[in-house]
């Protein structure tokens, strides 16, 4: 409706674009401990798992947009197995190889502690790497390394990752400064409110209306159902994506795609960045505000937390508050669990 010069098919590539949320973005709010915890993991987990699971999604709606166009469906089709399929060998198999290299030479002290950091930085480059010379997607192969490598590995691997978190959020931050002087800055000059409005229904309906319908069965009161669906901030999953759809697909409507994603991104670095810390807050205060043998059963129920990324922002034993570095107190309901970077 709103861009009518979209075929299906393309429509389907700018939702599954924008349909990953940004780990990064969202930190504030998963790193806030005066937030129920159950609340808490299920962002943190959904911004870890949605760009891998997107990533298959949009190859194969890519693929069959080329079908349509030009290429015959059995070409397009042995893409996406290839793609597919590749990506997982090397995920899997390089997975396993760092997993083997910490396990058996780390244990044996063969490695210096501040080597070990690297390793895991390796893991990932060399995933990519396999993944794309064997004509697979890096991007399924670095994600599947992670989860093999943590499924092998069976130990908490923080201190293994210090230094891919620290790298990480350094990358982070260089790639929205170079969005936004090499990406946004040209759209922004040729804004069109078509691309402004649809923005802002991604980040609001498009968003919320699943999460709702997700929330069916569990009993979520309305300040949590609206908190879940507002806090799916867009960033680098979707960057990545719009540059895969730039370079490895020959859409007609390609700049309409790229245009109303970067506009969106853009938005919600903006909206999300200003209301992560009020927001957080005023939910907390909300849940809080009922006494504790009459809090909502489905937020309060205690969930063990994995680890968050970023520091975590209190230290809690039982109800007792401590002060975060930043001054602000924090509590959690025995008996939750406190993750390991808690």
């Amino acid at each position: 409706m709103i861009f009518p010069d979209l075929s299906v098919t393309e429509a389907l590539v700018l939702a599954i674009v924008l349909a990953p949320t940004d780990a990064a973005l969202g930190q504030t709010v998963v790193t806030n401990v005066r937030v129920p915890d159950r609340i808490r993991e299920a962002l943190n987990v959904e911004g870890g798992l949605n760009d891998g699971i997107c990533v298959p999604l949009l190859l194969i709606v890519l693929a069959a947009a080329e079908a349509e166009s030009h290429t015959t469906g059995g070409h397009a089709f042995k893409i996406v197995v290839e793609e597919i399929g590749y990506g997982l060998l090397a995920g899997v198999g390089v997975g396993a190889l760092v997993a083997a290299v910490i396990v058996y030479a780390g244990g044996r002290k063969l490695i210096a502690p501040s080597w070990l950091q690297t390793v895991a930085v390796a893991g990932a480059f060399l995933a990519y790497g396999v993944a794309a010379a064997l004509g697979g997607s890096g991007f399924i192969g670095a994600f599947v390394a992670g989860m093999t490598f943590g499924h092998l590995v069976r130990r908490d691997t923080e201190p293994l990752t210090v230094f891919t978190e620290d790298f990480g959020q350094l990358l982070d931050g260089l790639t929205f400064i170079m969005f936004g002087a090499v990406l946004l800055g040209p759209v922004l000059q040729d804004l069109h409110w078509s691309a402004v409005l649809y923005g802002l229904l991604s980040l609001t309906i498009v968003r919320m209306i699943p999460v709702g319908l997700a929330l069916i069965g569990t009993h979520a009161r309305w300040p949590t159902v609206a908190f879940l669906g507002w806090f799916g901030p867009r960033g680098l999953a979707s960057i990545v994506f719009a540059v895969i759809v730039v370079e490895d697909s020959h859409l007609p409507q390609v700049g309409t795609i790229v245009s109303a994603t970067y506009i969106t991104i853009g938005l919600s670095v903006l909206l999300h960045g200003l209301t992560a810390s009020s927001l957080a807050d005023r939910y907390a205060r909300w849940f809080r505000s009922h006494p504790k043998d009459e809090r909502p059963a489905m937020e309060a129920k205690p969930t063990e937390i994995g680890r968050v990324r970023g520091p975590a922002t209190v230290a809690v034993v039982g109800e007792s508050a401590l002060t975060a570095p930043d001054g602000q107190p924090g509590w959690v309901d025995p008996p939750a669990a406190v993750g390991p970077s808690g």
